[in-house]
């Protein structure tokens, strides 16, 4: 299977850590364009395996880090836990190399189901209003569920990959891209003031 990792940077550059392929390709689709360069966005393979790199790259690298994962849960405090739980494994190994630790509650797909414009445009039908409720806790599945149901798309990938310029303005509106976005945008500020 092809990497969606983007070429390593140099210079110190900063890495996007996240879950796993399908993550990284929509990150790297909906993420603006001029944040991205000198990024890697790189899929981990899972949520030990994204601790275990994300320490790693901050040891060896000793560049800014973001780690993007899904909480799996919606509760606040059940959230913070989860929060805290991979700030220590990965901050601890930090020192002055910034790193942020951004949660999609409770996945990543959760983005596609924050504005109620996206989804009938996107699809070309009004999803069932039951699948919109199981999307406030399994944004996952109902995606997946509402792509089998289209004739557009076969699959996520399909649908990130065709994703238009105004759907991409719509998702970099949602928490987690902003999260995302805003701390991209602090390095390359920091950046232009060395």
């Amino acid at each position: 299977m092809e990497s969606l990792a983007t070429p390593p940077v140099s210079g110190g550059g900063c890495q996007i850590v996240c879950e796993g392929n399908l993550d990284a390709q929509l990150l790297k689709r909906v993420l603006p364009e001029e944040l991205l360069n000198n990024v890697e966005v790189v899929p981990a393979g899972g949520v030990s395996a994204l601790k275990s790199l994300a320490r790693s790259l901050i040891v060896r690298r000793q560049s800014p880090v973001a780690v993007v994962m899904d909480a799996d849960v919606i509760a606040p405090e059940k959230v913070e836990e989860r929060l805290k739980d991979i700030e220590e494994v990965v901050v601890s190994v930090a020192a002055n190399t910034p790193v942020k630790v951004i949660l999609a509650v409770p996945t990543i797909e959760i983005i596609f189901f924050q504005d109620d414009s996206l989804l009938p445009q996107l699809l070309e039908y009004a999803p069932d209003q039951d699948i919109l409720k199981l999307a406030v806790y399994q944004p996952k599945q109902a995606l997946t569920q509402l792509i089998s149901q289209s004739t557009q798309y076969e699959s996520q990938s399909q649908l990130i990959e065709q994703l238009t310029n105004e759907d991409i303005e719509i998702l970099h509106k949602t928490p987690v891209i902003q999260e995302i976005i805003q701390f991209l945008q602090s390095l390359e500020e920091t950046a232009n003031a060395l």
